[in-house]
């Protein structure tokens, strides 16, 4: 047998790719399969995953532009309803035990009806701000924010100042 490269007698084979070649031409593996150029796939596999590639893409595009009938022939096919729910527009305002009217001296007659609102009070409890006050109370038409303010004219306090637990507030 001779080398593949040369006429010379071949005194081995190569075993990655099975060439026989002389000892000029290589030591474990020959010439051939030592050039880097060998390291790199052959043309072969690139073109066939150019080929895949294509076929993929226009499978996509296929389902994209025609997808599959909602017929009864698939039948296990999850049905999503995706309307919105429905917005709540109303907050229910739950009462606070706390809150009591104005006090009434024990030894006046029955009030007479006027046409001014009574006003209510509230007694601090203990974590209580003047906007946390507000958001239980505040009318349907102030905004929680501007119904503080109130509060704190009504009571000569600052927006930012601290109320204490047991302090009792005007809430007009």
């Amino acid at each position: 047998m001779e080398c593949y490269a040369c006429n010379s007698p071949a005194a081995r084979q190569c075993r990655r790719c099975a060439r026989v070649y002389c000892e000029v031409h290589g030591g474990d593996l020959c010439a051939e399969c030592l050039n880097p150029a060998s390291a790199l796939p052959s043309f072969n596999l690139y073109r066939g995953s150019l080929l895949a590639i294509l076929v993929g893409s226009a499978v996509a595009i296929w389902l994209l532009v025609s997808p599959p009938s909602s017929g009864d022939s698939v039948p296990n096919v999850l049905i999503v309803d995706l309307t919105p729910p429905p917005i709540v527009t109303e907050i229910p305002r739950t009462p606070t035990p706390a809150l009591s009217r104005s006090p009434t001296p024990a030894t006046t007659s029955t009030p007479e009806a006027t046409a001014t609102p009574t006003t209510q009070t509230y007694t601090v409890q203990s974590g209580d701000t003047l906007i946390s006050i507000a958001n239980r109370f505040a009318p349907e038409d102030v905004a929680p924010f501007d119904y503080a303010a109130q509060i704190a004219s009504a009571n000569d306090i600052a927006i930012g100042q601290v109320i204490t637990p047991g302090q009792t507030l005007v809430l007009p």
